[in-house]
């Protein structure tokens, strides 16, 4: 498993989140990090363990590969540059 994800994934991940009426501030709270370090998470900017394990607490994945299982395969890749 990559220790980062794409920008798509995330933006599934955070469509996920307010399905649910979680916040990253939720996230951030149960992973003792910050806004900034859950949002960086979520675009593939930085990874992090205790985040992927909020993650998966909140949204009720038994692990970080069960949660990205549920990604749709669309949302797995970025599109293409001029596409």
């Amino acid at each position: 498993m990559a220790d980062r994800i794409t920008t798509r994934m995330g933006c599934w991940i955070q469509y996920q989140l307010k399905l649910n009426g979680y916040t990253l501030g939720t996230v951030a709270h149960k992973a003792n990090r910050s806004v900034q370090i859950v949002s960086h998470f979520l675009t593939g900017r930085k990874g992090s363990v205790p985040t992927q394990k909020a993650l998966c607490e909140v949204l009720g994945y038994a692990d970080f590969n069960a949660l990205i299982a549920a990604i749709p395969a669309e949302c797995k890749t970025e599109p293409r540059k001029g596409a």
